[in-house]
């Protein structure tokens, strides 16, 4: 069974320092980089093939005052790592859409052309919290930027150009965001890492995450990523029960939205970093859909991903 994974990492924090990564980088895994992923996904459980993949930016904000990362400057160090490998990749740049769409529209030809050929879409992170700093990303400053029309110009422009864009954001941030996407049907929109569901909230929360998604799955361009399981059940390869909680919320997922509109994810190496190794993460992603007919597993596994990024064209 083909493979695309349409979430990777690669970075080198001493040659691009990245304070945005976090610690656990820093301390445990300050270098990755082509070789280092290709080494791990060589470790596939029997059966799956790696075809083709999707770098996603690191870059996760720029607030005012805080640590400026050159994005372009990122987007060229992976095109420096995977072309020699010659293997398939896209890339999903980061821009600032906070900034005037002009700004947007001149960061994408400078992405455009370090990238080649390769540039498929764009993501700017937002999660963000009103009370929790632990669901607020690094230098997010707003919880209501998908409400706002520079937001917007930006999503249209970057369906004009046949780029995506990738939503990063808490649960209760999805509504809003329907409501605002629904008006751009030409710009595919991939939710990142299951829209967020944060392990250990209260009895309302899976309701919330639950209407949030129902939301999103209206909106008939927008697909989900099944990845970044860790943050939604902890160490659940190390628990019966957690893995149980993590397969069903997957489950409930796939239903809402469709196998043509899901798609599993390593984000490698940040799983990696959580104890995860590739034949545990992709093993429990086999168990979990080996009732589901070829077909469906073909679009978990690839044809969803490939497709919404533009990975056969």
């Amino acid at each position: 069974m083909r493979l695309c994974d349409p979430h990777f990492h690669l970075w080198n924090i001493h040659q691009r320092p990245n304070p945005n990564l976090g610690t656990a980088v820093e301390q445990h895994q300050p270098v990755y980089l082509a070789d280092d992923y290709l080494a791990d996904m060589s470790q596939l459980p029997g059966g799956l093939e790696l075809t083709s993949s999707v770098h996603v930016e690191t870059v996760v904000g720029q607030a005012e005052g805080g640590a400026v990362i050159d994005s372009v400057a990122e987007t060229e160090f992976v095109c420096q790592q995977m072309v020699p490998t010659g293997r398939r990749f896209g890339i999903v740049a980061y821009v600032d859409l906070a900034k005037d769409v002009e700004h947007t529209r001149q960061l994408l030809d400078r992405h455009a052309e370090a990238a080649d050929d390769r540039l498929r879409g764009v993501r700017m992170i937002l999660n963000h919290h009103p009370s929790n700093p632990d669901l607020t990303w690094p230098q997010v400053e707003r919880g209501d930027f998908v409400c706002d029309p520079v937001f917007a110009e930006s999503i249209a422009l970057m369906g004009e150009r046949g780029l995506s864009f990738d939503l990063q954001c808490n649960p209760h941030q999805l509504v809003d965001a329907a409501k605002t996407l629904t008006g751009h049907p030409n710009t595919p929109v991939i939710i990142d890492h299951l829209a967020s569901f944060h392990d250990g909230e209260d009895d309302d929360y899976p309701q919330m995450w639950r209407e949030g998604l129902q939301a999103m799955a209206a909106v008939p361009h927008v697909y989900l990523k099944l990845s970044m399981l860790f943050f939604c059940g902890g160490a659940y390869h190390e628990d019966a029960a957690r893995e149980a909680k993590v397969r069903d919320l997957v489950l409930e997922a796939i239903d809402i939205f469709g196998t043509t509109r899901c798609m599993f994810a390593s984000n490698y190496p940040v799983d990696r970093l959580q104890g995860f190794d590739i034949a545990t993460l992709y093993g429990h992603f086999v168990d979990w859909t080996k009732d589901l007919p070829a077909a469906d597993r073909e679009a978990l596994f690839h044809d969803t991903a490939a497709s919404a990024y533009g990975m056969d064209s």
